[in-house]
């Protein structure tokens, strides 16, 4: 199940460990493009990931909307 984590897989996981992180802090930290599909892969792995989404400020001080990630507790299932 939770075998072999690709290194993007495992950066990933580590900051969602730390809190909820938004795709864009895990581009900028990860180096991750393709965050939406790294989750999945994590999900699919048992990792249990929650997703929704948030208004935020980009950096031209519009406000935009963004999927906010975070690891879940064992047996909660978020919407």
């Amino acid at each position: 199940m939770r075998n072999s984590l690709s290194p993007q897989c495992a950066a990933i996981l580590g900051e969602l460990r730390r809190g909820p992180r938004t795709t864009m802090d895990l581009i900028r930290r990860c180096g991750v493009i393709c965050v939406s599909a790294r989750t999945h892969e994590l999900k699919r792995a048992g990792y249990p990931i929650g997703m929704q989404m948030v208004r935020v400020r980009d950096r031209r001080r519009h406000i935009v909307r963004v999927a906010e990630y975070r690891l879940l507790r064992r047996g909660v299932r978020r919407a």
